[in-house]
């Protein structure tokens, strides 16, 4: 059963919301506690145990542990443990000189994690145990939320209560088994994910469709030239200022934004088409492969196809469609999808893939073809003529935050 995490809002009265204001604070209490012995540790005898027994051991000393649920003051216990694991990590790669991990800012308000136990959900009602030794006597507190309406959701698997900085309110997240919809399609599409053209995807009937990505590269060159304008993190000074912190929500946003505009259209396209299978190229360790200069490399390092296809993941298993993502795809834009030869410079140039053999395609769309069939072993296309339909060039209406098809379509592929 899919798995998705939705964002609610919480309607609390005042009284309640000062309680879980409390609990939260007492969680950073206990991440800082827990912190401050375990550096203490280190300052005395050189070595930190990250043990859970050892974590165990000072967490039954931390007052604040009884200001929340039992289990919730473990799983803070676990952030602090990973903490230090991760530093162990990197130190031990030579990729940090920090001498710890650092404490939770004074009046943080540290997440409120439930798993599996310790809350109840009833329609719109959420129950929350906050243990039987707080001092103030709650035990537990009753609240409402709103979410999307469209969602139907069969068990809540996981909870937390989390502070937004940008609205100053409480939001809870849920972790949710969601029931697919039915799908008895049988078509296939192969995708080609990239970053001047999104995502280039061919149907098994041979339509191919292209998002543009040219948007998401102009919103990230607007914020990178605001943020030269602010001083960064350096060593000296390692923690971000608020206005940078700012920028990189804002851009983060915005680019979320319209990544979930370009993967739900695809998606729809997808149920409109009666696809039941979508093949993706594996990109797992394509940034270690990346070398082109600094400022490409930078460019390319900000682009965020691990996050398309963790969306395109989600959105298609609740339409119930599978997605494969393993497909090699080593060599695809630069092999012909007509004759299978592999050749650089059969890339005339941006977007345009020509070969020897007469084969002229739009080379993302070549790309999708070879991703096709080498996930499906067939071509994708009626009888195996060969033919490609023309792509429909998909972009962002600056003003509309939609997607549309526009007037001039300069991108093409034929036989």
């Amino acid at each position: 059963m899919p798995m998705l995490t939705i964002k609610a809002q919480i309607h609390a009265t005042p009284e309640t919301e000062r309680v879980l204001r409390d609990a939260m604070f007492c969680a950073t209490k206990v991440y800082n506690g827990l912190m401050w012995h375990l550096r203490r540790q280190q300052e005395q005898t050189g070595r930190v145990s990250v043990r859970r027994s050892n974590l165990n051991r000072i967490l039954k000393t931390l007052p604040r542990a009884k200001g929340y649920y039992s289990m919730s003051a473990q799983l803070t216990r676990d952030e602090v443990r990973q903490a230090w694991r991760s530093f162990f990590a990197l130190r031990k790669n030579g990729r940090t000189k920090h001498n710890a991990p650092g404490f939770r800012p004074r009046g943080f308000l540290s997440p409120l994690r439930y798993v599996q136990s310790g809350f109840t959900v009833a329609g719109d009602r959420v129950t929350l145990s906050l243990g039987k030794w707080r001092e103030d006597g709650v035990r537990q507190i009753t609240f409402r939320i709103s979410h999307r309406p469209d969602l139907k959701y069969e068990r809540v698997r996981e909870l937390s209560i989390t502070y937004d900085k940008s609205s100053e309110r409480l939001e809870a997240r849920l972790v949710v088994e969601v029931l697919p919809r039915e799908n008895h399609g049988e078509g296939r599409v192969a995708v080609d994910v990239g970053e001047t053209v999104l995502l280039a995807a061919v149907f098994a009937d041979g339509v191919a469709l292209l998002y543009s990505g040219r948007l998401i590269k102009a919103i990230r060159r607007y914020w990178q030239k605001v943020r030269a304008k602010v001083k960064p993190p350096s060593r000296d000074a390692p923690h971000r200022s608020r206005r940078y912190s700012e920028i990189a929500h804002k851009e983060r946003r915005q680019v979320e934004h319209l990544l979930h505009i370009v993967t739900a259209h695809f998606i729809r396209e997808c149920i409109r088409r009666g696809v039941k299978e979508i093949a993706i190229g594996d990109l797992r360790n394509i940034r270690q492969e990346i070398a082109y200069g600094d400022r490409l490399n930078q460019r390319l390092h900000n682009w965020a196809y691990r996050k398309v296809i963790n969306m395109l993941r989600y959105k298609a298993a609740l339409a119930g469609i599978v997605v494969h993502a393993d497909v090699d795809e080593r060599g695809t834009s630069r092999t012909c999808h007509a004759c299978g030869s592999e050749r650089k410079s059969n890339r005339i140039h941006r977007g345009f893939y020509r070969c020897g053999c007469g084969w002229t395609a739009q080379a993302d769309v070549n790309g999708a073809l070879n991703i096709y069939e080498r996930a499906f072993q067939v071509s994708p296309t009626k009888g195996s003529s060969g033919r490609v339909a023309r792509p429909m060039v998909l972009s962002f209406q600056l003003g509309w935050h939609t997607v549309h098809e526009p007037e001039r379509k300069h991108l093409r592929a034929s036989a």
